[in-house]
């Protein structure tokens, strides 16, 4: 049995939408939305690249700015690795008041 050297890996491509600031995460029909469990995940090095190149274009297209290819925690309810990420995809630490979900609210 080959097993594959291939690193697994949970990534998504978010950015600040230019218009307005709001971060922003790119998804699987090639929108950008505000909620990053709506994100494409990238679980190769390949799909991750693929991402920026997506990012960079955006950018290059005046759509974005601040685009990044960022680690996600695996499973079904996506959330940023890391601590920066986790406070942009979520509000300020220090107004609850502007906070928002990670998951979009159930209608």
């Amino acid at each position: 049995m080959h097993m594959s050297n291939a690193k697994v890996i949970n990534k998504v491509l978010t950015a600040n939408r230019l218009r307005n600031g709001e971060t922003v995460y790119y998804t699987p029909a090639g929108e950008w939305v505000l909620y990053v469990s709506q994100a494409r995940v990238a679980t190769t090095q390949e799909e991750a690249d693929e991402l920026a190149k997506i990012g960079a274009a955006a950018y290059a297209a005046n759509l974005v700015i601040d685009v990044a290819v960022i680690d996600v925690t695996p499973g079904a309810e996506k959330k940023p690795s890391h601590i920066r990420e986790l406070i942009r995809a979520t509000g300020p630490t220090v107004r609850a008041d502007l906070n928002k979900p990670i998951t979009p609210p159930k209608k």
